[in-house]
């Protein structure tokens, strides 16, 4: 029995490929593990996980009232460089098929390679459940008090 080349390629290339549904992202069981999935990812510029977890109709709005679309929202943390961050304070408010999670993040960072000052702000996401997994549906942030 003779395999062809290209056989033999495509069976070593899927050895190598990821499995969509493996990882930390399927073994998360809350909101708030989600949430602390994404800023991970985003910190590390693992922009397919970003994009996998963004409803395609998602809105935010910034601190200076600054709304984004899906891809605005995705282009914005890619010309940050995070270089610290933490998140606490969680609270998870279930509604139906979504997650509505608020706390508190502290960000310290870069844009466009100029530093920016480090910042507390409350975070509202709202997470929603479909059959592939969760996405994030909204986020909005307003400066803390901290």
């Amino acid at each position: 029995m003779k395999i062809s080349v290209p056989i033999l390629l495509c069976l070593a290339l899927a050895g190598c490929l990821k499995t969509p549904g493996k990882g930390p992202w399927s073994k998360a069981t809350g909101a708030e593990e989600h949430e602390r999935l994404m800023w991970q990812a985003i910190h590390d510029k693992k922009w397919n996980e970003v994009e996998n977890h963004i409803a395609a109709t998602f809105t935010a709005t910034d601190t200076h009232g600054r709304s984004y679309d899906r891809a605005a929202w995705i282009e914005h943390w890619k010309r940050m460089d995070i270089r610290d961050f933490s998140l606490g304070e969680f609270t998870i408010q279930p509604n139906g098929p979504d997650m509505v999670v608020t706390y508190e993040m502290h960000l310290r960072g870069e844009e466009s390679g100029q530093p920016t000052p480090d910042v507390a702000v409350r975070v509202v996401s709202v997470w929603q459940q479909l059959k592939h997994g969760w996405v994030m549906i909204t986020q909005t942030t307003t400066t803390s008090g901290a």
